[in-house]
């Protein structure tokens, strides 16, 4: 299934979000937070209900989901999301859990077993291709309807 990601960031930020966007966009977060965000925002739990079952406190659940919230919304998501598809494989997969998961660097450097100043370099040369391929995108050089 196609992520549904051509909205602009402008009109992302002022018009009501469908469920078919939020979901395409919460299948590039982890696991749990991808649960949670369906449980909130498309079946509309409450967050009282769901801290009873999590025993956690609501106020926790619900800035987890404004957090959440914020980073589906953030052009840096956005632009990462949208250049997968003309990535590598190691950059996508670092630009998924980097970008678009959101594992800080500390625990993304253990995790692939590197040295934090690698991941960074790998990181700004990461950065520097999405931000390429976005102004690719803007230009008309890709077209949009293939970046899903």
């Amino acid at each position: 299934m196609p992520i549904p990601l051509m909205e602009s960031i402008h009109k992302t930020q002022k018009l009501p979000r469908t469920d078919s966007v939020l979901m395409g966009r919460a299948e590039l977060l982890a696991p749990g937070d991808r649960d949670l965000i369906e449980a909130v925002l498309i079946r509309s739990q409450p967050t009282v209900s769901l801290g009873r079952i999590m025993n956690v406190d609501p106020r926790r659940i619900r800035r987890r989901v404004h957090r959440l919230g914020k980073r589906i919304i953030s052009k840096k998501f956005l632009d990462a999301a949208r250049s997968l598809a003309y990535l590598g494989e190691p950059e996508a997969k670092l630009a998924r859990l980097y970008y678009c998961q959101g594992i800080p660097q500390r625990k993304l450097a253990a995790q692939l077993e590197m040295s934090p100043h690698q991941l960074r370099r790998k990181l700004d040369k990461l950065s520097a291709e999405i931000t390429a391929i976005s102004r690719m995108r803007q230009g008309g050089q890709i077209p949009r309807s293939d970046c899903a």
